[in-house]
């Protein structure tokens, strides 16, 4: 079987909804332990279907291991997991834009911050059938276009609107280091008290800590092309003043060192097949 590792855009109508689709399908020998994946941070609410073997995700080294569901929505990490499938790892993802999955669900995202839900307890009846049909393909567009099928009917459905938390989470995705919070909030019609609140029930986190994420997030993706350059040099182009501030974020992002967190996503289990995030 080929390797897959795809991460493809929404057709157009779910713009504004979905930021893109992740399809992931990995098989090991049964010779070989699966390798561990050190997921870090990243700014982003999301609706997983672990289409073959089970997914377990552990918060440190030795720490017990929890099973995820076949289809999970995902709240806003804020902490590093370490995550392990099994020798058929097959999962479609799809990373909502901000505040997409409150106004999808109605649920309070700050309630969902590090932690899952099964989604089969959360969407109608009919989102089982949705999750066995997924089950039963390989390719990526038939995937995605069986979830957007499903997705879309629920977007054009009496929803909440969008607001102005949403807007200012897009801002913080674009520029980390832009416009502070009052200024954000004043050009939003907001005072600050009422962004935090509107923002962490949307997103589950507060607007300074999203866009901490957003930058640590940027900050290892540019690690992972270009593994030989210096972390200075990285956190400048991620959006860092200097490296005392990475070095925090790392420290409590991940718990590690920054170079003891790239030796260890060195050996993510998608780099054994040429890929990485």
């Amino acid at each position: 079987m080929t390797p897959v590792f795809q991460f493809l855009p929404p057709t157009p109508a779910l713009r504004g909804w979905v930021r893109q689709h992740q399809v992931i399908r990995l098989r090991f020998d049964a010779s070989t332990p699966v390798p561990v994946k050190p997921y870090w941070p990243r700014p982003a609410a999301a609706l997983a279907f672990y289409l073959r073997d089970a997914e377990q995700v552990a918060i440190a080294p030795g720490a017990p291991a929890q099973r995820k569901p076949r289809a999970a929505l995902i709240g806003q990490p804020t902490v590093a997991t370490l995550r392990q499938g099994g020798l058929d790892f097959s999962v479609y993802q799809i990373e909502f834009e901000p505040g997409a999955l409150y106004r999808l669900t109605g649920l309070p995202l700050d309630e969902l911050t590090d932690a899952w839900v099964d989604a089969e307890q959360v969407f109608p009846p009919g989102f089982r059938a949705l999750v066995d049909r997924l089950a039963q393909h390989d390719d990526p567009a038939a995937l995605i276009a069986l979830a957007e099928a499903w997705l879309l009917p629920q977007t054009l459905a009496p929803r909440r609107a969008a607001a102005a938390a949403d807007r200012v989470a897009g801002l913080l995705l674009a520029d980390a280091g832009g416009p502070g919070l009052e200024t954000l909030a004043l050009t939003h019609g907001l005072d600050v008290r009422q962004l935090r609140r509107q923002f962490a029930a949307r997103t589950g986190v507060n607007p300074r800590l999203f866009g901490r994420v957003a930058r640590f997030d940027r900050l290892v993706r540019l690690a992972n092309v270009s593994p030989q350059a210096r972390w200075l040099d990285l956190a400048l182009d991620a959006g860092y003043h200097d490296h005392q501030h990475l070095a925090r974020d790392f420290r409590e992002f991940t718990g590690m060192a920054p170079s003891a967190f790239r030796a260890l996503e060195l050996q993510a289990p998608e780099r054994r097949f040429g890929f990485q995030e």
